[in-house]
């Protein structure tokens, strides 16, 4: 354990993470659809072979989060995690486009969802392992946890390893005042899904999108918006 990494891979305006542990090592999301050679080589650059990859956890199924699932799968031999309330949209190899939470990623969202539906779709994949609140990742030599999240969508999971929270689209480190994501279907459900991460003692969080950042960000976007999502 002391020797695990989490090595962030930017790749296509996402950011999978490596959790690098020699040959029970895993990879957090696969990227968009076409970066997986990529994402590939990053892995090879840290000193893995693929065959090290024994798991790749879907924070959620969006197509830039999933769109390299079934590539990866096929190069490694890692099974795929994902959460029971979106295992049917990777085994569909779609997922519709999230609501948007300010007027630009409003707009975005409409366009995606009328107009553009196929930006969410991917190549398919059928998931090894299903989540459905908690799995512990002991199995696979790793002292943490996938945790279910929800609000960015309904089977938004994270990875908790130690004090670092790797979180997928519950937050989002790209250009905006401060972390919450541009994009959420619940976005009220999902500010009460940071009260509940607040409470687990992190201190970094990597998030899907952009570098990783300390919990006091997180704490500070919090106080500014949550009169606008915590009406009652």
């Amino acid at each position: 354990m002391s020797d695990l990494k989490i090595i962030q891979i930017h790749s296509g305006f996402v950011s999978p993470v490596l959790i690098a542990n020699g040959e029970n090592s895993i990879l957090v999301d696969t990227g968009r659809k076409g970066f997986g050679n990529e994402i590939l080589k990053a892995i090879i650059s840290k000193g893995l072979k693929p065959a090290n990859i024994k798991l790749i956890i879907l924070t959620h199924t969006h197509f830039d989060h999933a769109g390299n699932a079934r590539f990866l799968k096929e190069k490694t031999g890692a099974k795929i995690i994902v959460h029971k309330n979106e295992a049917k949209c990777l085994e569909k190899g779609y997922t519709i486009i999230p609501r948007g939470t300010i007027p630009f990623s409003k707009r975005m969202s409409w366009l995606g969802r009328n107009l553009f539906p196929f930006i969410g779709k991917y190549p398919s994949v059928k998931p090894d392992i299903i989540v459905e609140n908690e799995l512990d990742l002991a199995d696979w030599g790793i002292d943490g946890k996938i945790l279910h999240t929800p609000g960015h969508t309904k089977g938004s999971q994270s990875v908790l390893i130690g004090n670092s929270l790797l979180a997928g689209d519950a937050f989002f480190n790209r250009g905006l005042k401060g972390v919450f994501p541009p994009f959420a279907d619940e976005p009220e459900l999902l500010i009460k899904t940071w009260e509940k991460i607040f409470k687990l003692n992190i201190n970094k969080i990597y998030p899907g999108h952009g570098a990783a950042f300390k919990i006091d960000r997180a704490i500070e976007t919090y106080d500014d918006i949550k009169s606008k999502y915590l009406q009652n």
